[in-house]
């Protein structure tokens, strides 16, 4: 059974996905880029990810100078948005 290009194009998620929902929107340009700093890392390491899912929360809260508690909450209402 084979697959046209167009249904695997459709099976595969968006890499910017995250981008286009409303509570990313509402976030402020500092934290887009945190955001954007833990999608990547996702992307880069998807198996080990959840392990070090609170590691990276900490490491990028640091790097941009974020709240870890707003890099949470993001996540959390995200989550349950779904």
């Amino acid at each position: 059974m084979s697959k046209t290009l167009s249904q695997f194009k459709t099976e595969l998620p968006e890499k910017d996905e995250h981008k286009t929902s409303r509570e990313y929107k509402k976030l402020s340009p500092k934290m887009k880029k945190a955001v954007d700093a833990i999608f990547k890392e996702m992307d880069a390491k998807p198996s080990n990810f959840l392990n070090t899912f609170e590691k990276t929360i900490n490491d990028v809260s640091k790097k941009f100078k974020v709240p870890q508690k707003q890099l949470m909450d993001y996540f959390e209402t995200e989550v349950l948005s779904i």
